[in-house]
């Protein structure tokens, strides 16, 4: 039997790139992945054409922050080819009613400059005030999230010695993402294509506490050009493909249709992943990132008599997002061009729609009825446009339709399975209005994925719920999972909890290397002599 040093449950990018870490210091390394597929929700796939899709995640912002990418820690760029695409602009937004289109352009003075000639002189002046704010607080918002958390009362106090501007912040902190652009702009506009930035996050820009999230997506939209919303060339599991080869280089081993059924737990301590099959995997270390109610809930791998009720209650009622994804992967033979860009193509990787403030609101507060978004809600990406080569040899175009939808939908997820194409096709018409020359028949391939099928394709995706649990402030950020197991230790001895459950959460952010350093203490290494040896 092989004796690793530390076993991962799950090859997702949060699983990877912990391993990544761990097999460039030299440790013995296995990741176990229930599926035949690695990647979680990092997953690209070629359609009869020969055009690459990405099956969930598409835009690698946040890990473009993480050393592990900014620095090329692991040499994914120039050891395994990792390349990325950057577009001009972040978003385009079309105001149907006005027949008014704003992009959101990242260098700043010709995004002021749009804003400008769209809003007016005052906006423009507020906005880049703004972003000068969050120039200047961004890092530290950011790059803390690829080094273990610290606790909220030690960021309020570190906050504090900044004065003015630390005041501010801390201020904002505990404001809605509304309230904030509320005070700040005077246009619906303007408030509501910013704030849509955190809608991403799974969580709506009119929650109490989400100012952080906010600000942490104002500060990347003018970051270095490094930072801005990149595609990685080839498809998203690019960045699974680099890591899984880095890992197996290493020396660390990487295992599919190797799903866990049970946590050995031997006076306190993890002794082993026991597979389906039976075979039991040993370590020094065992890492999770799983969902941590398959790993602690009344039914998880960990035997809840272990855990005792308490902590069972508190894993069994974290809450999930209360809106989730519903994904269309669309071909086409042309990049598609938009009545209120003059019949241009948008220069946004992302296009949105917007109805007025309304409509806005509104979109959050039938989600939250478990009613579907409104039809004409609906945000798109086109790799093709800054990443051709995923188009095949025809050169054809992507098309990433993307909702927010209810898991349980008219209060029961069965329900997608009525409605699903009803949802979809409504959906893709009225994406098609926007064009001057797409129409719902020129749709030469298309892949439909609700919020339920997303459950069954990954296991860890309880309620189809790519975050696992919802990011709002109590079980989000320093608090995620939940106060008194925040820094990806748990209850029991050498089992680590990572992944979305865990600190940052989730999004593509290579989230490991943080994992990577609080093991790194346990066991007595120097992050710092890995990372420059």
């Amino acid at each position: 039997m092989t004796q690793y040093d530390v076993v991962i449950a799950g090859a997702g990018q949060n699983g990877l790139s912990t391993a990544c870490y761990l097999a460039k210091a030299g440790l013995k390394v296995c990741v176990l992945e229930g599926r035949d597929i690695l990647g979680g929700g990092v997953v690209s796939f070629k359609d009869e054409l020969g055009v690459t899709h990405d099956g969930a995640a598409t835009v690698h912002t946040l890990v473009q922050v993480n050393p592990m990418i900014a620095n090329d820690e692991l040499g994914l760029i120039s050891k395994y080819g990792l390349n990325y695409a950057y577009p001009e602009a972040s978003t385009t937004d079309i105001f149907v009613e006005k027949d008014l289109a704003i992009t959101l352009y990242f260098d700043i003075d010709r995004c002021c400059a749009e804003i400008a000639e769209k809003l007016g002189e005052d906006e423009a002046a507020a906005y880049r005030e703004f972003s000068d704010f969050c120039q200047a607080v961004g890092p530290m918002l950011t790059l803390g999230m690829f080094a273990p958390p610290v606790d909220a009362a030690a960021m309020a106090s570190a906050l504090a010695g900044f004065g003015e501007i630390g005041q501010r912040l801390l201020r904002y902190l505990g404001m809605s993402s509304y309230e904030v652009v509320s005070e700040l702009f005077r246009t619906d506009e303007l408030r509501e294509v910013t704030t849509r930035f955190v809608s991403e996050s799974m969580i709506s820009p009119f929650d109490p506490a989400t100012g952080a999230n906010f600000i942490a997506c104002m500060y990347l939209m003018h970051a270095p050009s490094k930072f801005r919303m990149p595609h990685c060339v080839g498809g998203s599991q690019k960045f699974i493909d680099a890591m899984a080869a880095m890992i197996k280089d290493n020396g660390g081993e990487i295992r599919t249709n190797a799903k866990i059924a049970k946590v050995k737990v031997e006076d306190g301590k993890c002794t082993a992943f026991v597979l389906e099959n039976g075979e039991e995997i040993t370590a020094k270390k065992f890492v999770s990132t799983l969902h941590i109610k398959q790993l602690f809930g009344s039914n998880g791998m960990v035997d809840p008599a272990i855990m005792g009720e308490e902590f069972t209650a508190k894993v069994d009622a974290l809450r999930p997002s209360y809106y989730v994804g519903f994904l269309q992967n669309i071909t086409l033979k042309e990049a598609p061009r938009y009545k209120a860009l003059g019949d241009k193509p948008t220069e946004g990787l992302i296009t949105e729609q917007s109805h007025g403030h309304e409509h806005y609101k509104r979109v959050f507060d039938e989600l939250k009825a478990g009613n579907p978004s409104p039809y004409d809600s609906s945000a798109t990406c086109n790799a093709t446009l800054v990443d051709p080569s995923r188009g095949g040899e025809q050169g054809l175009h992507t098309l990433y339709l993307y909702n927010y939808e209810p898991y349980a939908l008219y209060g029961d997820p069965a329900n997608w399975e009525k409605y699903a194409q009803e949802i979809a096709d409504k959906n893709f018409e009225a994406w098609c209005e926007l064009t001057t020359n797409i129409t719902p028949a020129d749709a030469l391939t298309r892949t439909i994925k609700s919020p339920l099928d997303y459950e069954r394709w990954n296991d860890s995706w309880l309620c189809g719920d790519f975050c696992h649990i919802s990011q709002e402030f109590d079980q989000g950020s320093s608090n995620r999972p939940f106060p008194g197991m925040t820094r990806f230790v748990t209850p029991i001895e050498d089992l680590y909890l990572g992944g979305a459950s865990a600190w940052p959460g989730p999004t593509v952010s290579g989230g490991g290397r943080a994992v990577a350093q609080v093991i790194f203490e346990d066991m007595d290494i120097d992050f710092d002599a890995v990372i420059n040896g």
